[in-house]
């Protein structure tokens, strides 16, 4: 793995491109001596994201295993414990209201 400064990524990223790419190399790009992103060939970023959706998976089934055995909430329920009201949003209207509302001005007019 090499690591280099964002200002000399910036000069040589078709060689770091290429490096990654075809020499399966990984490349942190560091700014103020700190890591901030990595050039990585796409082989290594579906593994990497292979791996998030296994831990994704795993954390869903978790939460359903937890959700049967201990119950669920209502989300509006949450919402109002925490003093959160504000992000309820209003049940849509019905399409009837909206076509009687369309009908009567027509007469009106």
């Amino acid at each position: 793995m090499s690591i280099v400064s964002a200002v000399d990524a910036k000069n040589r990223f078709s060689d770091l491109l290429r490096r990654a790419e075809h020499g399966r190399e990984r490349v942190v790009v560091q700014r103020h001596g700190k890591p901030v992103a990595a050039i990585v060939s796409t082989d290594d970023l579906r593994r990497l994201e292979a791996l998030e959706d296994e831990e994704d998976l795993a954390d869903a089934a978790a939460s359903l295993k937890e959700a049967r055995s201990k119950g669920t909430t209502a989300l509006e329920v949450v919402l109002r414990r925490h003093g959160l009201e504000q992000l309820l949003v209003a049940a849509p209207r019905r399409r009837r209201d909206a076509k009687a509302r369309v009908a009567s001005s027509r007469t009106k007019a």
